[in-house]
């Protein structure tokens, strides 16, 4: 019994040494490399254990291309994703699954591809 014990001891701790954040890809463009760029907001929250990010970027189809085509590598992590295009633009919407927890990223394109935004959202523990 007690060699089990220390067995599962043992297959826990390796587990918990192997469990590792998602590494979304589009949190790049949160990491303040935009933070002087004019036609770029961003805005974050943590309440009450949610978290929530949005960037914005206005007249600035550059960025806006970058960000859809990083939104990519994302999507290929994703549990589930949704994908409209018509006369108002581009929507996407990604959820990665990570401890149980769902993560929402969301990108949604002007017709123009000038203007977007970009969300991140979830509980903190999806995030660990």
């Amino acid at each position: 019994m007690k060699r089990i014990l220390i067995i599962l001891s043992f297959t826990i701790v390796a587990l918990i040494a192997n469990a590792k954040p998602p590494q979304i890809s589009v949190e790049q463009f949160f990491d303040g490399r935009y933070n002087k760029e004019k036609t770029v907001s961003t805005f974050f929250s943590k309440d009450n254990g949610e978290y929530f990010r949005i960037l914005k970027v206005n007249n600035n189809p550059t960025i806006v291309k970058k960000i859809f085509e990083t939104l990519g590598k994302d999507r290929a992590k994703a549990t589930r994703f949704f994908e409209h295009t018509g006369e108002g633009g581009k929507s996407v919407i990604v959820k990665i699954t990570n401890n149980g927890e769902t993560i929402d990223v969301g990108f949604q394109q002007d017709p123009s591809g000038r203007n977007a935004s970009l969300f991140i959202k979830g509980l903190e523990k999806a995030f660990k």
